[in-house]
C-alpha cells in the first residue's frame, strides 16, 4: 500500500487557527515545495485539502464535526478501501494540481519527486493514520495554541460571515432560481459560534493529535506556537534542518522571521470577557498538559 518515495513528505498539522498558516508561509519562504496552486490566503494545497474534505464528507463528517472519522478508523475494511482509491489517485495525472503540469510531466509521480515537500491542512490531525499507511516515513510538524485564543479566532470569522450575508441580504434582490435561504443563509460552523464551542473543538482536536502522535515513531517536531513567537528564528533554523532543505534556508531565517507578529501570543490576556471565559476552562486536561492553565 506504501508509495515509495524518493523523499518522504512533511506533513503539517494542528487545529485551525493554531498557526499553521505561518508555519507553512515561512517554511514555503525558506524552501518547502507546499503545492503549485496554493489556497494563497491559508496556505493550503488545493489537493490535499481536496482529499481530506472527501475522507471526511464520505463518513459523514466535517473539519467542525470531525467525531465521524475515529468510527471510520476503526473498520479496517472501509480503511482499506479508501486506501487503495487514494493510492490510485496519487499515481494518477490528479497530482499534478499539487506539482504543476511542468513538474507532473518531469516527475510523473510524487514518488520521483525530488525536493523537499509537504502539505498542511488542520484535518490531518484526523487523517493523519490514512496519510501515514501511504507514506509511512513521512515527518510530522505539529503545533499547539491556547485554546482560548483558537476558539476566539474562530467566534470571529463566524462573525464576518453573518456580517457579509447581512450585506448581500441589504442589496437589491435579483432574480434566481434559488431560494433566499440558499442564497443568504448563514452557511458556517454553527459550533465555533460561541467560545465554548470553539473551545471544545480546540480539545477535539488537540486530543485526536496526542492520541495519534504517542501510536507512532515517526520523526517529529512539537511545539506550542507561543513558544515559536517567542523565538521564531531559532525554530525556523530547526525546522529547516527537519525538513531537509539546503544551507541557504538557515540564512532566510532572520529575514523570514521578521514577518512573525510575536505579539500574538496569548492576545486573550488583554481581553477581560475572555479572561472571563480562561478561568472557566483553564482546568481542561489539555490546558493543564500544554502548560495553559497557570498564565494568571
Amino acid at each position: 500500500m506504501a508509495l515509495r518515495c524518493v523523499r518522504p513528505p512533511v506533513i503539517l498539522m494542528g487545529m485551525a487557527r493554531s498557526g499553521t498558516t505561518l508555519l507553512a508561509d515561512l517554511l514555503f519562504r525558506l524552501g518547502l515545495f507546499i503545492g503549485h496552486k496554493r489556497i494563497v490566503v491559508d496556505q493550503e494545497a488545493k489537493y490535499f485539502v481536496s482529499v481530506n474534505d472527501l475522507l471526511l464528507k464520505r463518513v459523514h463528517g466535517y473539519w467542525d464535526q470531525p467525531a465521524p472519522m475515529l468510527s471510520f478508523l476503526q473498520e479496517q475494511d472501509a480503511v482499506a478501501a479508501s486506501l487503495s482509491c487514494m493510492q490510485d489517485d496519487l499515481r494518477s495525472p490528479r497530482v499534478a494540481s499539487y506539482l504543476g503540469w511542468r513538474q507532473f510531466f518531469k516527475y510523473r509521480s510524487l514518488e520521483a519527486f525530488d525536493r523537499p515537500w509537504g502539505w498542511k491542512d488542520p484535518r490531518n490531525v484526523f487523517t493523519l493514520p490514512l496519510w501515514l499507511k501511504l507514506f509511512p516515513e513521512a515527518k510530522i510538524i505539529y503545533i499547539v495554541r491556547n485554546g482560548i485564543d483558537v476558539a476566539e479566532s474562530l467566534l470571529s470569522l463566524e462573525r464576518k460571515v453573518i456580517a457579509r450575508r447581512r450585506m448581500r441580504n441589504g442589496r437589491g434582490r435579483r432574480f434566481s432560481l434559488r431560494s433566499r435561504l440558499e442564497q443568504n443563509g448563514f452557511k458556517g460552523a454553527a459550533r465555533c459560534l460561541t467560545l465554548a464551542g470553539g473551545f471544545s473543538l480546540w480539545e477535539e482536536y488537540v486530543a485526536q493529535a496526542e492520541s495519534v502522535l504517542a501510536t507512532i515513531a515517526n520523526e517529529r517536531m512539537s511545539f506550542r506556537y507561543e513558544d515559536f513567537l517567542t523565538d521564531p528564528t531559532t525554530h525556523l533554523k530547526d525546522l529547516a534542518k527537519f525538513c531537509g532543505l539546503d544551507r541557504d534556508a538557515a540564512l532566510k531565517a532572520d529575514a523570514a522571521a521578521a514577518r512573525v507578529d510575536r505579539t500574538r501570543a496569548c492576545a486573550f490576556l488583554s481581553q477581560p470577557e475572555l479572561m472571563s471565559f480562561y478561568r472557566q476552562v483553564k482546568n481542561s486536561p489539555w490546558m493543564k498538559r500544554h502548560g495553559y492553565a497557570d498564565l494568571v
